[in-house]
């Protein structure tokens, strides 16, 4: 592969989703599960997309290990909503996922009020916007067909590169062995980065040129670690599905990187869109990558 192919190639629809609140709330610090249940909620109205999603899983065989086609990125932390305050999200949907674009946002838009937060104060959609482009997918009962277009990634070398930065902008969630890791090095991000890729584009189309991963794994083995500055944040959240209270603490914070790291920057940029390790649905493992 030269420097001007791309490893990869992944489409993905961006939907900017945008409630208005309509009483004053509190909503919690995190809102990645909260977003979840209301997507979801709204889903049930539509059962070829619930099922495509949602229930991703089963076609699978109910493996564990089996990606999911979408992403749901959360608000910064905001504590209190009042009248007319807009709560925004974005539903990233990914590979074959974006055929489902019009019964998603139908079924969204569907829903008079989603209930948020423990007293389930309403909302109501107001706009649905393309998540790069900002143009209107949705918009007072109308949807833009031609305004639902997908973004191709497909990232190629930056060459001469020999630093980086990556901040952790949502916690990370990696499990080797049973356990959370509490540590991390180059070699693990490159490892997850890669591994999603393939995965996602064996189940929902598109292409990863797999055979030049092994090379790009023993590369990763030499690169220096400059600064490592992560903790752990703690969060919990209720399953009702399981009816239990469950562990959803992670990693954040920023670490630097030296050492020949071209090779490395298409998927280091496709991180930043695909977030890495577990839950992303909930908006984990979010990424911002810094080259110098």
């Amino acid at each position: 592969m030269n420097s001007n192919s791309a490893p990869f190639k992944f489409e993905y629809l961006p939907l900017l989703i945008q409630l208005e609140c309509c009483e004053t709330t509190h909503l919690p610090a995190y809102l990645g599960s909260t977003l979840h249940g209301v997507v979801g909620w709204a889903l049930t109205s539509n059962s070829k997309a619930y099922s495509f999603l949602f229930e991703n899983r089963k076609f699978g065989g109910a493996k564990q290990d089996i990606v999911n086609p979408y992403i749901i990125e959360p608000p910064r932390y905001r504590p209190v909503y009042k009248p007319g305050d807009v709560l925004s999200f974005q539903l990233i949907l990914l590979g074959t996922a974006t055929s489902y674009v019009k019964d998603v946002v139908e079924a969204l838009a569907s829903v008079k009020q989603f209930g948020m937060g423990a007293n389930r104060k309403p909302f109501k959609l107001i706009n649905v916007l393309h998540g790069e482009r900002y143009v209107p997918i949705w918009q007072a009962g109308e949807f833009y067909t031609s305004a639902a277009a997908s973004v191709v990634l497909s990232e190629t070398v930056q060459e001469d590169c020999s630093w980086c930065s990556i901040q952790l902008l949502t916690p990370l969630r990696i499990r080797r062995g049973g356990e959370m890791l509490l540590k991390l090095d180059f070699s693990t991000i490159i490892r997850n980065t890669t591994k999603r890729i393939e995965m996602l584009t064996e189940r929902y189309g598109g292409y990863c040129d797999s055979s030049s991963i092994p090379s790009l794994m023993d590369q990763s083995a030499n690169v220096i670690e400059r600064t490592l500055d992560v903790y752990v944040t703690q969060i919990h959240r209720y399953s009702n599905r399981r009816e239990e209270k469950m562990d959803m603490s992670g990693l954040l914070g920023v670490m630097t990187f030296e050492g020949e790291l071209s090779a490395f920057t298409p998927w280091l940029k496709a991180a930043r869109k695909l977030h890495i390790g577990r839950n992303t649905t909930f908006g984990y493992g979010q990424l911002d990558v810094i080259f110098g």
